[in-house]
């Protein structure tokens, strides 16, 4: 009987999981992030809700029941009041290259951020639980808590109430312009 008991508990010993630093499990999920050919949002903020699709390298397409825009490299198409007109700005660039950069200094700040493991828990907005982390930088910030799905992002709930929510991660996204 105690064979049998000390083999069960060297089973769902060598199942468990590997216990990671915070910090390492927060870089890796950004790392994997910023790899993903394209990628869905879901927005929900005091502003309103929006909804976005990205492909790399400079496609972007936003939508919400105000506007709806389409960038594609350097040319921007925004639809106001049932109108489309198009911009050429070269500075819309930053829209899609801003994640990028905040996994950038993720990568390259990580000494300067705190990450607490919070364990399995349900987003704001419900949902299943997931794997949910604190990450606040030691500027004192206010805090965001991440929510990763296998070790891949799937949702940021800021101290403002606000959430950005990330699915279809690689899968074909259609952005093209509208005129």
């Amino acid at each position: 009987m105690k064979r049998l008991l000390c083999a069960l508990a060297l089973v769902a010993f060598a199942a468990a999981p590997a216990l990671a630093d915070p910090k390492s499990d927060v870089t890796a999920a950004m790392i994997q992030f910023a790899k993903a050919s394209s990628y869905h949002m879901e927005i929900d903020s005091k502003r309103g809700a929006m909804e976005a699709d990205f492909a790399a390298p400079g496609k972007m397409h936003v939508s919400s029941p105000q506007f709806e825009m389409i960038k594609i490299d350097a040319t921007t198409w925004v639809k106001i009041g049932g109108k489309w007109q198009q911009f050429a700005m070269p500075g819309m660039d930053q829209m899609t290259g801003a994640f990028s950069t905040a996994v950038a200094t993720v990568k390259s700040q990580s000494d300067d951020m705190v990450v607490t493991d919070l364990g399995m828990k349900s987003p704001a907005a419900g949902g299943r639980p997931l794997h949910a982390y604190t990450v606040i930088n030691n500027a004192g910030k206010i805090p965001s808590t991440l929510f990763l799905d296998g070790g891949r992002l799937s949702e940021v709930d800021n101290a403002d109430g606000s959430s950005v929510k990330f699915s279809k991660f690689d899968a074909p996204v259609d952005i093209e312009p509208p005129m």
